[in-house]
């Protein structure tokens, strides 16, 4: 074979490899983009799927949201009351004020304070005489039977027949005498509820009830005068002791009542959230009535065995679990 021939059998052979070579990478190229081609390790291009052909965790279905723990209170009917908190003095009902028949000196005390005494009896002796006159003392008697509640005057203090020398009263047949401001006079009448609480027995508290209303108001301190009695007697209390007197002045019975802390505001409408049979957050718009320092009655929107959410943040539709359960 001639030289020339022989160099162009070698340019064709190497013309259709190198055609060879192209076809080669640009078949490769295209099968390597292809969604489910091999990749360089075996395994399939790009994200490997999950078993079953589901998605990736984190991909189009998120998961679902978890409960919200909560407290909540079951509705039903009760009775909600607003007080008002007073100072009172505690006094005895039948005490009596003892007045001298003269004036002059106390010379003699014949019973101090918390002794039992009877009518008739000496209580203490007044001198009425001047200097240069004869002297003489004159008896101040009980005029009724008790016990001495009050010794106002000393040996040697002087008094006069308008001066009350003693006062007998009872000591179980007691009374509080509280003020009580005008801005609650509307409510103010015979059989209201109190509780009492002293500061000699402050973890106790004490039942009475009102049993007398002052007509008028008092034009200097725009008070009335409200008297309790005790709906037993109870020995710690005392005439002349500092009782503090959580005074009743509305109540609502047979209501629905749930903690202030329940209500939300939807749309500026009072709302609270009940969970459903399938332990989700339902909001419900109510209507409310009398309120205290820590309850609020509802008047419409709930129903009986409704499960109210007290405590907790949550929306509508969220998840919920009870505390405890």
């Amino acid at each position: 074979m001639s030289k020339t021939k022989k160099s162009d059998l070698i340019g064709k052979i190497i013309v259709i490899a190198l055609i060879g070579v192209f076809v080669a990478v640009g078949i490769f190229t295209m099968v390597g983009k292809r969604p489910g081609a091999m990749g360089p390790m075996g395994g399939m291009g790009g994200m490997p799927p999950m078993a079953g052909g589901g998605m990736p965790r984190g991909g189009a279905s998120a998961a679902q949201p978890v409960a919200v723990t909560v407290s909540a209170k079951t509705m039903e009917k009760e009775t909600i009351q607003k007080t008002v908190l007073l100072n009172g003095d505690v006094a005895s009902k039948t005490q009596t004020s003892i007045y001298p028949d003269t004036s002059g000196k106390v010379s003699r005390l014949l019973k101090q304070v918390g002794d039992s005494v009877k009518k008739g009896e000496v209580i203490a002796y007044v001198d009425p005489s001047r200097p240069g006159s004869a002297y003489a003392v004159s008896p101040v008697t009980a005029t009724v039977s008790g016990t001495v509640i009050q010794l106002p005057f000393n040996v040697g203090d002087t008094v006069n027949t308008g001066n009350a020398l003693a006062v007998i009263g009872s000591l179980e047949d007691l009374e509080i005498k509280v003020k009580v401001s005008e801005k609650y006079s509307a409510y103010l009448k015979q059989g209201l509820p109190a509780y009492v609480s002293l500061v000699s027995a402050p973890d106790q508290v004490l039942l009475a009830k009102v049993t007398s209303v002052s007509p008028v108001v008092n034009t200097s301190n725009r008070t009335q005068d409200v008297v309790l009695s005790l709906e037993q007697y109870h020995k710690a209390i005392r005439p002349g002791m500092f009782a503090q007197v959580r005074l009743v002045v509305q109540e609502e019975t047979d209501t629905f009542v749930v903690p202030q802390e329940a209500i939300r505001s939807f749309n500026d409408e009072p709302a609270v959230f009940v969970i459903t049979a399938d332990n989700k957050a339902l909001r419900k718009l109510v209507k409310t009535g009398l309120s205290n320092d820590t309850d609020i009655q509802i008047t419409a929107g709930l129903d009986s065995g409704d499960l109210v959410i007290t405590a907790g943040s949550v929306t509508e539709g969220l998840p919920v679990r009870i505390a405890g359960r």
